[in-house]
């Protein structure tokens, strides 16, 4: 289950007990966040619901019933607000075009003969980083089209296997932003002149985003 599935099921039923929604949830600390805050706006409904009606007379009238299902709808739009924003925020967007452009390329997760200097130099042309990696990790380089620009396209070997590691000037990130989509684990991370991403097919992928934050240099910009 992605991301995207969950928080679709999250809105339908906060309390629901899924079983591949838990297991989702248990390694998605973005997630959970959203249910938390879905189960809060539930329960102010249900305690709008289980408001009694207003005793004061209006002039002429009846006893007025209607501030508990105002206070209902309000919360009601709020809860819709806020899944709203969960769905369609752009780091989503950015995650799942990582994972589309790491699929469209199989055979980077097959390479095995280790990238010379000189080809992980070829990939890094022009794109405005340099990075202290030695050669011996890196089997996968190339300079690959995403999002309107040529980026960095590595794959590290790790102790827990290949990573994929792209390096995106041109994308800004305010914090880390975890997913997981098609049987890949990522996280993307801000960094000083734009953010790196790390896909992996399960492991730990923070660790190596770390490293990379460490490691990369980001060049001035020539424009």
């Amino acid at each position: 289950m992605n991301c995207a599935q969950a928080r679709l099921l999250i809105g339908a039923a906060p309390r629901g007990a899924d079983a591949a929604l838990a297991a989702h949830l248990e390694s998605c600390a973005e997630c959970r966040a959203l249910r938390a805050e879905m189960l809060r706006l539930e329960g102010d409904i249900e305690r709008a619901l289980q408001q009694p009606p207003q005793l004061a007379r209006r002039r002429g009238g009846y006893a007025s019933g209607w501030q508990p299902w105002a206070m209902a709808a309000s919360v009601l739009l709020a809860c819709a607000a806020v899944l709203g924003v969960w769905l369609l925020r752009p780091s989503d967007s950015l995650a799942h075009d990582l994972v589309k452009h790491v699929k469209a390329e199989p055979e980077s997760w097959l390479a095995a003969q280790q990238v010379s200097a000189d080809g992980i130099e070829a990939a890094l042309k022009n794109s405005g980083v340099a990075i202290d990696l030695t050669s011996d990790k890196v089997t996968y380089a190339q300079s690959c089209w995403f999002h309107g620009h040529y980026v960095p396209h590595l794959v590290v070997q790790t102790a827990q296997g290949p990573a994929t590691v792209l390096l995106l000037r041109h994308e800004q990130v305010k914090s880390r932003r975890s997913f997981h989509e098609s049987g890949m684990t990522g996280v993307i991370v801000p960094a000083a002149n734009g953010a790196i991403a790390v896909l992996a097919h399960g492991g730990d992928v923070d660790t190596l985003a770390s490293a990379m934050q460490q490691d990369v240099r980001w060049l001035p910009d020539s424009n």
